[in-house]
Order: structure tokens, then C-alpha cells, then sequence
């Protein structure tokens, strides 16, 4: 039996702050529970936290929010930061024991899709993953 698309999102706020990232990864988990690509989930909610905080004015007393949206077979996560002047970009990261750098190159391997809109005022990164429908126990 297919499960019920979840028709509210699930949102929380964080103060732009790194010990928040953590929150943000607990947040993701007990919102999408026993979930196939939960790992997943989390691992780029962290990246986009990390990145909202290190890449925009969020750090600067603002805030990020991470957005839920879960259905049957599939979920769409978007992290709104306070905005920048710059673009969300992949890293050209070539050290590969560097440990920076790799953020949106994991949401671009992990994901199915993703995207970005906004500008220096707020700005959204968002991701989806999608599973077989026999993997959502």
C-alpha cells in the first residue's frame, strides 16, 4: 500500500550558527523516520546547513530553515539561507584529502535532482531523492 504524500511540510528555523548543523541532521531524521534514503537525507541537509553558514549571510545573526516535504517514494528538502552576492557553484576541489569544498558536489552525486533560485536577499538550495516504492518498509 503506497504511503500518503505528507500534504503540510514539516519546517524548522535554525540560528546561523555552526553547533546548529547538528540540529538540523536530528530535525531531518525524526522527520522522515524509517525512510530509504535517510542517510542520504541527512548527509545533504548537513552540507547545505554547512554551506548556508560558511557562504551567505546567515552567519551574520540570521537564520537558515530546512523544509520537508515526504511522499511514498520520494522527498524534497530545501534549505533557505539569508542570501549572498554569489552563486551556489560546485567546488573545483581537486585535493582529495581537502575538507572543504565538496558540499554541492555531493548533493549533485547523491541526488536525483536539484537546484537553487534566490539572490543576495534569501536563498533556497533544495534536493530530491526518490526511492522503489517495495524499499519504504
Amino acid at each position: 500500500m503506497p504511503k500518503t504524500l505528507i500534504i503540510r511540510p514539516k519546517r524548522r528555523a535554525f540560528p546561523g550558527r555552526p553547533d546548529q548543523i547538528a540540529h538540523a541532521r536530528d530535525f531531518t531524521r525524526r522527520v522522515l523516520g524509517r525512510c530509504p534514503v535517510l542517510d542520504e537525507a541527512v548527509l545533504l541537509v548537513s552540507e547545505l546547513a554547512t554551506n548556508a553558514i560558511e557562504h551567505t549571510a546567515t552567519a551574520d545573526g540570521g537564520s537558515f530553515h530546512v523544509t520537508i516535504y515526504k511522499g511514498g517514494s520520494s522527498l524534497l528538502i530545501a534549505v533557505t539561507d539569508d542570501g549572498s552576492d554569489s552563486f551556489p557553484m560546485l567546488g573545483q576541489q581537486t585535493d582529495t584529502l581537502a575538507e572543504t569544498g565538496r558540499g554541492l558536489k555531493l548533493v549533485e552525486l547523491i541526488a536525483d535532482r536539484w537546484d537553487y533560485c534566490g539572490d543576495g536577499h534569501g536563498r533556497t538550495v533544495r534536493f530530491e531523492l526518490s526511492w522503489k516504492q517495495s524499499e519504504s518498509g
